[in-house]
């Protein structure tokens, strides 16, 4: 499949943004579709490209603390872009996004403490059901738990997609400590492993009753 490229920063390979696009084909509209951690956006388009191809598409809900760490983002961009460290991005977002507003439902949350956000409102969920969600907001498995409590009550056994951006970073040698994903993924045998990325870290579980 082949996808037409976004010119604007960002931290996914080619793989994963046509990944991206061809899974919001399967959208069905049976819940939500939420997407955690999009950073500057360039996710949240391609994500959004994907979705609009299926008239089920409402929108897409999208968390992040919007909260810039100097220390590893700003490899990422020119110097220009780059606010002073533990700033709000939000307005660098909606610049990148502004074509896909329409289709987006924002939040500025937190989903633990980390790093210049502990002024923010902890990350909340409507409690209508999931069908998708797309997970690019921490390695730890601290930060894991933490969404899994908050969004798992509204999982549909055997629809809900969890789309982990980081999973494959278990492979990585020597892999840091924060990599914590594989431990956070065995301890819920309730999400299978059904689709592994061979360039990039994303990986696909499916939720369902044990």
């Amino acid at each position: 499949m082949n996808v037409e490229p976004i010119n604007m920063p960002g931290m996914i390979t080619d793989e994963e943004a046509r990944y991206y696009e061809y899974l919001g084909t399967l959208y069905e509209g049976r819940g939500a579709a939420i997407e955690l951690g999009p950073w500057l956006g360039k996710s949240t388009r391609h994500i959004v490209r994907g979705l609009r191809k299926t008239p089920r598409f409402k929108r897409l809900y999208v968390f992040d603390d919007f909260i810039w760490r100097s220390s590893w983002m700003d490899q990422y961009v020119s110097k220009d872009l780059r606010p002073p460290n533990h700033a709000t991005f939000r307005d660098i977002f909606e610049c990148f996004i502004k074509d896909d507003t329409a289709s987006l439902q924002v939040s500025t949350a937190k989903i633990v403490d980390y790093e210049g956000n502990e002024h923010l409102p902890k990350i909340a969920w409507n409690g209508q059901p999931i069908e998708v969600m797309y997970i690019d907001c921490g390695r730890t498995f601290e930060v894991n738990e933490a969404w899994y409590r908050t969004f798992s009550p509204s999982f549909i056994p055997n629809v809900t997609l969890l789309v982990m951006q980081d999973w494959g970073t278990h492979r990585e040698r020597l892999r840091l400590p924060y990599n914590q994903t594989l431990r956070f993924t065995r301890a819920h045998p309730e999400i299978e492993l059904i689709h592994e990325l061979s360039d990039g870290m994303i990986a696909t579980f499916l939720y369902h009753t044990e």
